[in-house]
């Protein structure tokens, strides 16, 4: 023992020896160290040197009592108080969170005995063995007051509960454990931990220019004015680069940044409640200083869900919390629309960060690669930047575990596919090649209007606010249209089967339909949303709530959308009217007729001249015989001819039944 913790330990044997259990099994072994640490002789309390404690009666407690604290009062005025470092620490930490004396002696209860394993035995002998009686006894407090300091010092993260007893925080021990943290500004850092730096620049960030400089403006102006309630939010979806925003934002206006732990000492997931308190003890432990900033990463933990007691904070709690903050907080969510509105009208300034562009991640790709020294051809380069939609990290995760292995780029691509299915929980990741432009031909859909002269006028009025409703059989030529309509404007795809984006959880299509937007939004791309029917089918025959609310959805978008929105269904008898309504153009595709049969039979399988006379075909068909063929060698126009029949009888168009045959 040092001479801090022998005072200490005199002092807690003055208080508490009324309350001491004298038959507890640790009570022997600490009276022995209490006579060798204090070189105290036996015959004091009449014993023999070779004879064991003897007070096994009542008779003799008293006796006993009066003698140990005639000892301890004498021993406690011959040891001076020393400045040492576990002292010293100890105040440092009291000085830091601002504590009061009880407070102060409740946090020494519950560090010295971590510390001390003869502190933490002599406890164990204490009257029932509780933080209650300690409090009681050695305190003089009343049960409220002192439920008020556990309070305070749980919500300052020094202390924890455990079953009616407090432990201190097992971060602060980190500050005992350390020698080298014999100063203020140490011990701080220790509880703080590190300030974040970003591994980006500000080029990273050139298509967020603007929200990069009003946020560092917000963030500069906040620490220096000591303005409260400044609350920035970064959302938008998994690896849009939020959180190195956040740190580069900090970094650049030279605003150190903390952030609030998503894992404890154990390394195990903190839970909603410890991230709340991490988050209340740093404004706390900032709050004098006011010149930093704290980011709250992952903030749908606290914010996105349910509130009520069982250890939750309640939402009255956390609007209190972002309404007082002492320093800027910057929170970063996957997920806003389960935010409360409450807590939306409490941020400062909002970003939304977007999927990137397929040029803005080609960017990206040739960035880390070569801060990785890991080459690749440009070409493969591009090839895997249209295949793989993934997020930087993953990219980065790739090149390191190829260059560990020594491999090259098809080991590169190998590692980015396999942890690609794990991200997006896909089993086929990699984006197909569906449409190519060389070998399309616009005059094999038949529609009910001239889809050459639509498609150039579209292009030579340069307007992109139009939607398309095209709808009709199965196979027609829908899709593909929409995709060489976009390829003639030169602007991406973003396509979406209704598989994409239905949830079975309550809401959360129609998030999935907000997201698809957003990503076309921020592409400048068109929206393609296959069997649309799903989302837009009439609310009168609605009879769940959510069916209602998908629709109102789709339908607020349309009305906002400023890009190519298309839809394509089989069933525009069952599309809400108020939908009809928003739609550009309303486009029937229909069965091919004979001229063009014949047409697609040269186009498809380079057969000139033929006859053919086949009623209900579509270009899907030709499609699909074609792929047939090629498997089998065929080039005879008879059995070309039958397989096309074939396709056609196994159909269940209304118009088809009504005809000759069906």
């Amino acid at each position: 023992m040092n001479n801090f913790e022998k005072r200490l330990f005199l002092d807690y044997l003055s208080k508490l020896l009324p309350e001491t259990d004298f038959k507890h099994y640790n009570f022997d072994q600490i009276f022995e160290f209490f006579l060798q640490e204090f070189n105290i002789p036996k015959k004091t309390f009449g014993l023999e040197e070779n004879e064991d404690l003897a007070i096994v009666s009542y008779k003799e407690r008293d006796k006993f009592l009066k003698t140990m604290n005639k000892v301890v009062k004498n021993l406690s005025e011959k040891i001076k108080p020393q400045n040492t470092l576990l002292e010293k620490q100890f105040l440092m930490i009291k000085d830091i969170y601002n504590l009061n004396n009880d407070e102060y002696k409740v946090f020494l209860y519950s560090g010295i005995k971590e510390i001390n394993n003869i502190f933490n035995m002599y406890f164990d002998c204490i009257n029932g063995n509780t933080f209650a009686t300690f409090a009681k006894e050695y305190l003089k407090i009343r049960v409220g007051k002192k439920e008020r300091i556990t309070n305070k010092l749980y919500m300052k993260n020094i202390i924890t509960h455990n079953r009616g007893n407090v432990e201190i925080n097992e971060d602060l021990l980190k500050i005992f454990d350390n020698p080298n943290c014999n100063s203020s500004t140490k011990v701080m850092n220790t509880i703080l931990g590190k300030t974040q730096k970003s591994k980006l620049c500000k080029k990273d960030y050139s298509h967020k220019q603007k929200d990069f400089e009003t946020v560092a403006k917000i963030l500069s102006s906040a620490v220096e004015q000591n303005k409260t309630g400044i609350n920035i939010l970064l959302y938008g979806g998994v690896g849009t680069g939020k959180t190195e925003f956040a740190k580069l934002v900090c970094n650049s206006a030279k605003i150190p940044v903390y952030e609030v732990k998503t894992v404890d000492s154990d390394f195990e997931e903190t839970t909603r409640r410890e991230r709340l308190v991490d988050l209340y003890s740093k404004q706390y432990v900032l709050a004098n200083t006011r010149k930093s900033c704290i980011l709250f990463d992952e903030a749908e933990d606290v914010m996105n869900r349910g509130f009520g007691n069982n250890g939750e904070a309640s939402k009255g709690y956390l609007n209190d919390l972002l309404d007082k903050v002492s320093v800027p907080v910057i929170w970063t969510t996957n997920n806003i629309y389960d935010v409360d509105p409450a807590f939306l009208r409490r941020m400062t300034y909002c970003v939304e960060f977007e999927k990137l562009s397929e040029q803005n991640r080609l960017s990206v790709w040739h960035k880390i690669l070569k801060k990785n020294q890991f080459k690749v051809d440009n070409k493969k380069i591009e090839e895997l930047n249209k295949n793989y939609d993934i997020p930087p990290s993953l990219i980065s995760n790739a090149v390191q575990t190829t260059k560990m292995i020594g491999g090259n780029e098809d080991d590169f691509e190998g590692f980015i596919e396999n942890v690609a299915k794990v991200v997006t929980k896909k089993k086929n990741v990699k984006n197909k090649k569906e449409f190519d432009v060389k070998n399309y031909d616009i005059n094999l859909v038949n529609t009910d209007i001239d889809m050459d002269d639509l498609t150039k006028k579209i292009q030579k009025s340069r307007k992109l606010n139009f939607s398309l409703c095209m709808y009709g059989e199965p196979g027609t030529g829908k899709s593909l249209y929409a995709r060489y309509l976009a390829d003639t404007l030169g602007i991406e795809v973003v396509f979406k089967r209704a598989s994409d984006l239905i949830s079975k959880w309550v809401g959360e299509t129609e998030q999935n339909i907000a997201a698809a937007f957003e990503e076309a939004k921020s592409k400048k791309a068109m929206l393609i949303f296959d069997e649309a029917d799903t989302f837009l089918q009439n609310r009168n025959n609605a009879q769940r709530s959510w069916e209602i609310s998908q629709v109102n959805e789709m339908l607020t978008w349309m009305e906002s959308h400023e890009y190519p929105f298309v839809c394509t269904t089989n069933l525009l008898e069952s599309l809400d009217e108020a939908s009809l309504r928003r739609f550009t153009f309303k486009i029937r595709f229909d069965f091919m007729t004979n001229e063009q049969v014949n047409h697609a039979i040269e186009h498809f399988f380079g057969i000139q001249g033929a006859n053919v006379n086949i009623k209900g075909l579509t270009a899907g068909d030709f499609a699909t015989v074609k792929k047939k063929i090629d498997f089998l060698g065929i080039k005879d126009l008879d059995e070309i001819t039958k397989m096309l029949n074939d396709e056609v009888k196994v159909k269940k168009s209304n118009e088809l039944k009504n005809s000759i045959g069906f």
